[in-house]
């Protein structure tokens, strides 16, 4: 397929959305907030002190040390409000040609985002994470493989116990501000669920990383307070998640995965579907689209994600195998080198 590189003017605004966004989801605390630095097994984490609230100054997670988390810091310690510009520059972007969500989606993952989900480690998993990477990677996406009436969302098991920090409320509770039509899709389970359903159909499933061969139907994810559903071949999908900026009101930070892995774990997963799911295509196409742009502009991380992949047992190599014989031979090429 032919992808279309938008002009460096376009892809240095996806830039400094992000950068505002970056500030502005700091600058929330308040005017009152204090940041904390905190050592632990020799590396450095930062938390924000929140203003008092009854009595309390509320504590919360904001990250591992990076000069980029120090810089975001700088810059809301002293950020006003920019609603109004953020929104000029999404209107931007999507005129550009970039993909945006459905209006419910861009609601759903603006709540969850307000609600400190992905602060917390939380990611967008799935088709609408897709529609974040062109603007990341500077191309106009396949429309095609960009269509979705559902959404993802996933954390890593260990990251959800281990992380001491949590939602204000329950994740039904986040979704029902966006949406009040929400319930709970109950597992056999008694009271657990992993999914939930508007009765149009609208979907959001929470996932989670797959710790042995002896899983639970659902497991707990403290930190947002639901259950999910624990899935193979996640913890690679869920290494290194990236920010992204969702092209939705005057823009939602979220994380996602990093493009190549994503690739690679659509290559693996489309070889996991039933022959009739329309979602194996989609899956070949998204991952042939990512390929195609990260070859020429990050063959490395694709080359990398790839073998990493291909390293992890008989098992992943087979799947692999299957679905890069359906690629073109160019695809095929910058993806094995």
């Amino acid at each position: 397929m032919a992808l279309q590189r938008l002009p460096l003017a376009i892809h240095t605004n996806v830039a400094e959305l992000l950068d505002q966004l970056r500030a502005a989801g700091v600058a929330e605390f308040g005017g009152g907030a204090s940041f904390l630095r905190r050592e632990r097994k020799g590396r450095f984490y930062w938390y924000v002190r929140t203003r008092q609230v009854e009595g309390q100054r509320p504590e919360r997670y904001l990250g591992p040390e990076t000069q980029e988390l120090l810089e975001t810091i700088q810059q809301a310690q002293s950020a006003k409000g920019a609603a109004d510009g953020r929104r000029m520059l999404v209107r931007a972007l999507r005129a550009a040609g970039l993909h945006a969500p459905d209006d419910r989606t861009g609601r759903i993952l603006s709540a969850l985002a307000q609600a400190g989900a992905f602060r917390l480690r939380a990611a967008v998993v799935g088709t609408v994470a897709f529609q974040t990477y062109g603007a990341a990677l500077g191309f106009v996406l396949p429309s095609q493989a960009v269509r979705t009436g559902d959404l993802d969302i996933a954390q890593d098991y260990g990251v959800s116990v281990a992380i001491d920090d949590g939602l204000d409320r329950s994740f039904l509770d986040v979704l029902r501000a966006a949406d009040p039509a929400f319930t709970p899709v109950p597992k056999l389970d008694p009271g657990k669920s992993a999914a939930y359903r508007t009765p149009d159909g609208y979907a959001v499933d929470v996932l989670t990383t797959s710790r042995n061969a002896g899983d639970e139907e659902t497991s707990r994810l403290e930190a947002l307070k639901t259950d999910a559903t624990p899935l193979r071949f996640m913890d690679f999908l869920l290494r290194d998640t990236v920010e992204a900026a969702v092209l939705h009101g005057d823009g939602v930070l979220v994380r996602v995965p990093a493009p190549a892995r994503y690739a690679v774990h659509k290559l693996i997963v489309s070889r996991k579907r039933g022959q009739a799911n329309p979602k194996r295509r989609k899956d070949v196409e998204q991952a042939q689209a990512l390929i195609e742009a990260l070859s020429l502009d990050d063959p490395f991380a694709l080359r990398e994600a790839y073998a990493e992949a291909r390293d992890r047992g008989e098992v992943w190599r087979k799947l692999l195998d299957q679905a890069v014989t359906l690629l073109p031979a160019d695809t095929r090429a910058a993806l094995e080198g």
